[in-house]
């Protein structure tokens, strides 16, 4: 029977953690290393599993792509967990707990992306027969533009999956004997195990398991921590006393880190870009049988990603009222915010064996399926992009051999980066967002160059994704490198002022000294006009807000991509193929001269091309392309008797 204690007041402030909790040593237990363990050898067996059952089917197609005939519902779970990674589960509750309730603004920058998702790309890349998603740059532009942007993707993903896999090894640390070191190769050597035995198939079984996993243990933690603290009534006081019921401040101040403008269009944008034009979620699609497939994985990605997302939130908002008071990074008991959620679990589920492990099994299942949907991703990419347009004549067996050659060095590459990150003292989200924004916005932009604005022509699509990369690496590099202001960070207020025992209070004293970068700046506190001072010394546009970078980086590619191509000679969208665009309003239902405006020109594509009633069916791509034209020439694909399955570029 668990106690729940009465909220004791102290110095005027009212803390719901339990009385006695400080002075109780918690564990992380047999059971719960067990259970830990289990999920992880689950994991693994599925892909001894799916490489067992498909030993005889050895080719590209089964192994990158699942057969093209894979059931929209467990694809949908796998794009939602490709979504949803330890950031989710341990970065979001740590950012409400600093920054408040804005962060419940997460939840609605799901939506719109999805929708765009499936009425523009989706079916484009259905239509085209696509391998990888930055093909279609190379059959809109120049395979100089396919080859960039697909080296892009791979150093970013490379990064990414980095930085996430440092994630719950820092986590376990701080609950676990298990070092931080010992935590990354372990989670490294399974993902990149399982992912290079099994292919697709294994990675999308491992996600819908691993979903289940994050959704239990996530919303476990947030019904024990209610019971403690004595439901969401005094969660709710203790997010009124501190500040932090900020969900309705509309600050347009584009250097603050966290508000309602920067998630819904910084946040937006930047799931915008991994919904429609990302490689681990295109493979999704095109694993699918069809458009209609492919759209119904979309949209049953969404529950479970609202779903874990807003219980997130919700665990950010218990966690602050269960440590209210007693903060534990001044107090010593963790060295960094995002070792927060499982500190919580350790302490909620003292007395539940077996508990806090499966909150630590759900933070590496977010880890387990982003990193292995990352390396299958950028494995393709690598045989796709790069290898097959100069080796276009090899075995399937040889394109095999090469692919999971190449997923064992990405998950050295992992592996490496993951104790790389482990210097930085910046918060995993905001590195996620430098890193991914700086990078991910002009390629997004080059995208919506292409699909939707036809006079756009390969140098402004080129000179426009350069200018855009270069722009954004040097505002969020410099935002790295020199910081940003205190006052901008606007970090709400945290105390120990209600830590009870002696070694609490000896931590507390010394906690400036010992964890110099866990000290907050309240930014309405009386220091405030001292932090103005030091911000005059701050680039004004390296102050921006990091969830601005994906934005910034957008409009840049854009706007340069149309003026370079106007001074450099227009496209005529009237020779364009229209198997390349889509138009922005595409309905029968209106009016023929409303849809013929919105096509720009554009001829109308064929009805017999419509990919919506028929499976997908491989078929070779013949490219012929005019040196002076970035638009590609008319019949693009030919169907043989027996075609290859990668396509043939030179």
């Amino acid at each position: 029977m668990l106690k729940i204690d009465v909220p004791i007041s102290v110095a005027g402030e009212t803390s719901l953690m339990p009385a006695n909790m400080s002075s109780t040593k918690s564990t992380f237990g047999t059971l719960d290393i067990i259970i830990f363990g289990a999920t992880l050898v689950v994991s693994a067996c599925i892909g001894i599993f799916f490489a067992v059952k498909d030993r005889r089917k050895k080719n590209v197609e089964n192994y990158f792509y699942g057969g093209r005939k894979m059931s929209p519902i467990p694809v949908g779970c796998s794009i939602a967990v490709t979504f949803i990674s330890a950031i989710t589960l341990i970065g979001y509750p740590s950012d409400t707990y600093l920054f408040g309730l804005v962060t419940f603004w997460y939840c609605f920058t799901l939506v719109i992306p999805t929708i765009i998702a499936c009425i523009y790309y989706i079916p484009l890349v259905h239509r085209l027969h696509l391998n990888t998603i930055y093909e279609y740059l190379g059959l809109r532009f120049h395979p100089a533009i396919q080859k960039m942007t697909s080296a892009l993707e791979i150093i970013n993903v490379l990064i990414y999956m980095g930085v996430i896999v440092y994630l719950p090894a820092l986590a376990l640390s701080a609950v676990t004997p298990i070092s931080i070191a010992w935590s990354i190769i372990v989670t490294s050597v399974i993902c990149t195990m399982y992912t290079t035995v099994g292919g697709l198939k294994a990675v999308v079984w491992t996600d819908a398991f691993q979903a289940l996993i994050m959704l239990i243990g996530s919303l476990s933690v947030l019904i024990q921590a209610l019971i403690i603290v004595g439901g969401f009534g005094n969660v709710w006081a203790a997010l009124e006393r501190s500040g932090r019921n900020n969900i309705f401040v509309f600050d347009p101040n584009p250097t603050i880190r966290t508000t309602f403008w920067t998630i819904m269009v910084g946040f937006s944008l930047t799931n915008t870009l991994s919904a429609c034009a990302n490689q681990s979620i295109c493979q999704r699609y095109l694993s699918c049988r069809s458009i209609k497939h492919a759209r119904i994985a979309a949209f049953a990605a969404l529950l479970p990603k609202i779903t874990i997302t807003f219980i997130s939130i919700l665990c950010g908002c218990v966690l602050y009222a269960f440590f209210e008071g007693c903060d534990p990074i001044k107090s010593g008991k963790i060295a960094k915010s995002d070792q927060m959620m499982p500190y919580l679990a350790l302490e909620a589920f003292k007395n539940l064996p077996g508990m806090s492990g499966f909150f630590v099994a759900a933070a590496y299942s977010g880890t387990l399926s982003s990193v292995s949907s990352g390396i299958n991703a950028a494995g393709s990419l690598l045989l796709e992009d790069f290898i097959m347009p100069c080796k276009s004549h090899m075995t399937h067996f040889r394109q095999l051999l090469i692919g999971k050659i190449t997923a064992i060095l990405l998950g050295c590459f992992v592996t490496a980066i993951a104790f790389l990150s482990s210097l930085s003292s910046q918060t995993i989200v905001s590195i996620i967002f430098s890193t991914r924004g700086a990078v991910g916005g002009p390629m997004l932009g080059v995208f919506t160059l292409g699909i939707f604005v036809p006079w756009c022509n390969t140098k402004g699509a080129f000179v426009g994704l350069l200018g855009g990369i270069t722009c954004t690496l040097w505002i969020s590099l410099g935002g790295l490198i020199n910081g940003k202001a205190p006052e901008s960070l606007r970090k709400l207020p945290t105390s120990t002022a209600n830590c009870t025992s002696i070694s609490d209070l000896l931590y507390a004293t010394s906690s400036y000294t010992t964890y110099p970068t866990t000290t907050y700046t309240v930014w309405n506190n009386a220091t405030a006009k001292h932090v103005d001072s030091v911000e005059e010394t701050y680039n004004p546009i390296q102050a921006m807000s990091f969830m601005y970078y994906t934005a910034t980086g957008f409009l840049l590619t854009v706007v340069v991509g149309i003026l370079v191509s106007a001074c450099t000679g227009l496209n005529d969208p009237k020779k364009s193929d229209p198997k390349l665009f889509v138009a922005i309003v595409d309905n029968p239902r209106l009016p023929e001269s409303v849809v013929r405006f919105f096509r720009f020109g554009v001829p109308p594509l064929n009805d017999d091309s419509n990919e919506e009633k028929t499976e997908f069916q491989p078929v070779e791509m013949s490219l012929s392309r005019s040196r002076n034209s970035s638009t590609s020439s008319r019949d693009y694909w030919t169907k043989k008797e027996d075609p290859p399955l990668v396509a043939k570029y030179m």
